[in-house]
């Protein structure tokens, strides 16, 4: 019984090799073609070209960049945190176009191309918001100071979307007043005499005292006893730190 298995074993062996060899021979004899492999670079093809168009940049047609990428994105997140109130005030029609116009502002180093973009912001605003934006431009000094002022108590006695706009408008609008009173006593001159240093050490600690107590009394009766107390100590603090500043700068002249 064993025997008879193994002989049918190795006839259907013997069978299966001899077909195998048929067909190699078969394939031998036919000319080799590469027809079969043309549907194969055509979809390789079809599958590049989105990324191929992605390597483009969307809006310049500049090679992809990771890097430009994220400087890109950045840009827009300072954009939209430093104009966010004014980008909330005008109209919605225009707020794309406005958006457009202070990236291209933010991103222009040269100042005198910064100069032409800045006219073209103010073009789209109405009077109000024009002023309004001629005070955000360059407000990145008092936005640092909000951000600081606001995450340091965040924890603590928090503050709402409106009372964090309150006290943002009120820096800005002491802080012009107190840009006057500097240029008045006479620090935007490249050189000043004993006497003129000392009228200016006087007069620029009076006028930061006289910024502080406007600006605290302006924003007072937005903000609860607590937020009031720490806005103080934290403005204290910066006060003390940017008559340091000033009293070197009128040295240094």
């Amino acid at each position: 019984m064993d025997r008879n298995f193994i002989l049918v074993s190795v006839a259907v062996m013997a069978a299966a090799t001899s077909a195998t060899l048929a067909l190699q021979s078969r394939d031998e004899s036919t000319p080799e073609t590469t027809v079969a492999a043309a549907p194969r670079v055509e979809r390789r093809e079809r599958v590049f070209e989105p990324l191929a168009a992605e390597s483009m940049n969307r809006t310049e047609g500049r090679p992809f960049s990771p890097i430009q990428d994220r400087r890109d994105d950045s840009l827009l997140a300072q954009v939209e945190h430093k104009y966010r109130y004014l980008l909330a005030d005008v109209e919605s029609a225009h707020v794309e176009e406005l958006r457009r116009r202070l990236l291209a502002r933010e991103g222009e180093a040269n100042i005198v191309r910064r100069a032409t973009t800045d006219a073209s912001v103010s073009e789209l605003l109405s009077p109000r918001n024009r002023e309004y934006y001629e005070s955000l431009k360059d407000s990145d000094l008092e936005q640092h100071h909000l951000a600081e002022y606001v995450g340091g108590i965040d924890n603590v006695a928090p503050l709402d979307d409106q009372q964090e706009r309150r006290v943002l408008d009120a820096k800005l609008r002491q802080r012009q007043r107190y840009a006057a009173a500097v240029r008045d006593i006479g620090l935007d001159r490249e050189v000043l005499s004993a006497t003129e240093q000392a009228y200016a050490h006087e007069h620029v600690a009076e006028a930061l005292e006289s910024y502080l107590d406007d600006f605290l009394a302006e924003v007072a009766p937005s903000l609860t006893a607590e937020q009031f107390t720490l806005l103080r100590n934290y403005e204290v603090t910066e006060l003390q730190r940017e008559l340091q500043r000033v009293q070197q700068r009128i040295n240094a002249k």
